[in-house]
């Protein structure tokens, strides 16, 4: 569990605008992530912890995926699919949760020229 990317991701995601529920999926993601972005969960999984459908899932993991915030491998088990291992994009993560907390950065303002009733 990386919380140092689950935080990357309250912090940065949604302000880049993505949609809660692909916010959702990529705190999932980082919750099961090495702090190098690596997991494999299940999509089964994922939906479940999030109440969504696996196709709903899916979904918005490609869309993920082509707007390069992760890169999937799918695996195999023999004969057998296994889950896929996400690698999340941490430097895309970090940049996008820098310029937030730079854009929110109190020191910038200048409370003197507001008004204080």
């Amino acid at each position: 569990m990386s919380t140092k990317l689950t935080g990357y991701v309250w912090d940065g995601c949604a302000a880049s605008g993505m949609k809660l529920s692909s916010v959702a999926i990529m705190a999932r993601l980082a919750d099961f992530s090495s702090d190098e972005g690596v997991c494999w969960p299940s999509i089964e999984t994922i939906a479940r912890q999030l109440g969504a459908g696996p196709s709903t899932i899916r979904t918005a993991i490609a869309k993920l995926e082509k707007d390069g915030w992760l890169t999937r491998t799918q695996r195999r088990n023999g004969n057998r699919n296994a889950s896929n291992v996400y690698r999340l994009n941490v430097a895309k993560l970090q940049a996008a949760a820098f310029s937030q907390l730079s854009d929110s950065d109190t020191s910038k303002s200048d409370a003197s020229k507001s008004d204080p009733s």
